[in-house]
């Protein structure tokens, strides 16, 4: 893609985002062909709505949603500092259009990453493990349709609320570790780290590589959401959310 596509692709879905609005895909003259297309883009929504970024997500760590995509491999998405809340946290009128919450694990990355690795190495690059929720808010009709590239473009963070971090995460095993979404005082969604590759470990290293690729190297300090332990689960206004990381706490929403 030019430059100029490109920025005409992330004005698109900025507005999207502004106008509460989605779009079934990106009009032929800027739509994203290859991955690589879609990180530019993605990248460029961030810099041109004069966003930082402070972390990333992974999506589609499991065959479930990955089939929901069309796709076979999971993809990433930046994390703006805008996006970022602390449990418990009440939800402004207005702020999401079609919201979804999704209970996670988000860790605080203790050191960069600036070479290929394995799970093994990424998990000692990790300084806290943070229960979280990521609030989905899409702005791609159908995701499956509009495919893989523009899906990635649309891809970064809406909303991530992060509950208290763990230092001592390494007493902890993710993978078996149990996390129930409940909506309004209802169990509506359970899983366990498993959800996510196998073990949110494999979901960092994962990116860690796929960021080296990119030339955007992870970073100390970067905030990284891992992947969905109990899919995907819809919400609206009025709703109570409440995510139970059993030892680690739980994450509160307000919508």
């Amino acid at each position: 893609m030019t430059p100029d596509q490109i920025a005409a692709a992330a004005d698109i879905l900025i507005g999207c985002r502004i106008n509460a609005e989605k779009i079934g895909s990106l009009p032929e003259s800027c739509r994203p062909q290859t991955p690589a297309d879609g990180y530019a883009v993605q990248k460029a929504v961030l810099e041109r709505s004069h966003a930082a970024q402070i972390g990333w997500k992974v999506a589609a760590t499991n065959e479930a949603t990955q089939a929901a995509f069309g796709i076979t491999e999971p993809f990433a998405g930046r994390l703006p500092g805008w996006a970022l809340a602390r449990s418990p946290f009440a939800v402004m009128p207005g702020r999401f259009n079609t919201p979804s919450v999704e209970g996670e694990f988000a860790i605080l990355l203790g050191e960069d990453i600036s070479a290929v690795c394995n799970a093994e190495r990424a998990a000692s690059a990790v300084a806290a493990v943070i229960p979280a929720v990521e609030v989905v808010d899409g702005v791609i009709g159908d995701r499956k349709e509009a495919g893989p590239a523009t899906n990635i473009a649309a891809g970064s963070v809406a909303g991530l609320v992060l509950g208290r971090p763990c230092f001592d995460w390494r007493a902890l095993d993710l993978p078996s570790h149990g996390v129930a979404l409940s909506v309004n005082g209802e169990t509506v969604a359970e899983g366990t780290g498993a959800a996510v590759l196998g073990d949110p470990m494999n979901s960092l290293a994962w990116l860690a590589n796929l960021a080296i690729s990119l030339d955007e190297p992870l970073a100390a300090g970067e905030i990284i959401t891992l992947g969905t332990c109990t899919g995907l689960t819809p919400v609206q206004s009025g709703d109570s959310v409440s995510v139970d990381y059993g030892n680690l706490g739980a994450v509160e929403i307000a919508f």
